[in-house]
């Protein structure tokens, strides 16, 4: 494996202006890539088609990764197919809702670097010069799903917090009431 930057550097290069998006066969793409990554020749490569997919943001985020695996020059390790499989129908639809425009993934290097550590992390491999502990924590202080997660707990202490005050302010005019009456 060569270093992150490396990585980024290719999304980051990715010519989608150059691609017809609508006539690209994901398939043939997937193909190339498991034949190249695994070596297992003309077998199933997925237990479903890509090619039916017609959201062009998450085609392109397609296209980004399946360039981005069949590079010669990348160092990447062979590829569990069932690893990849699950990635692409399920992570990567819900990175592409988080994220539509698939534009944001190849001039934004911090989203370039999540769509790089979110494969590499489904895939179990690592970018040289990086620890496993390294590479998880980095993961998980750019990944969009994290960073929304987090946004959800904070905004439901944020509302517990108000629930308690506005029940402490009732509990305080109840008692200031009762104390009037009493006098």
């Amino acid at each position: 494996m060569l270093e992150i930057r490396y990585y980024i550097k290719q999304v980051l290069n990715t010519a989608l202006h150059l691609v017809d998006l609508p006539s690209v066969s994901l398939d043939a793409l997937w193909f190339d890539v498991f034949f190249f990554r695994t070596g297992q020749g003309k077998t199933d490569v997925f237990p479903k088609s890509f090619d039916s997919i017609t959201n062009l943001n998450l085609k392109a985020l397609h296209i980004i990764l399946a360039n981005l695996l069949n590079d010669k020059e990348a160092q990447i390790p062979e590829i569990p197919k069932e690893s990849l499989f699950e990635y692409l129908t399920n992570t990567l639809p819900t990175l592409c809702d988080l994220v539509p425009n698939y534009n944001t993934w190849t001039t934004d290097a911090e989203r370039a670097e999540e769509l790089i550590r979110s494969v590499f992390h489904s895939l179990g491999i690592f970018p040289e010069n990086e620890t496993k502990e390294y590479f998880k924590d980095r993961y998980l202080s750019i990944d969009s799903r994290e960073r929304i997660r987090i946004l959800d707990e904070t905004k439901k202490a944020q509302e517990r917090a108000k629930e308690i005050l506005r029940q402490l302010k009732q509990k305080e005019e109840e008692e200031a009431a009762s104390k009037y009456n009493r006098e």
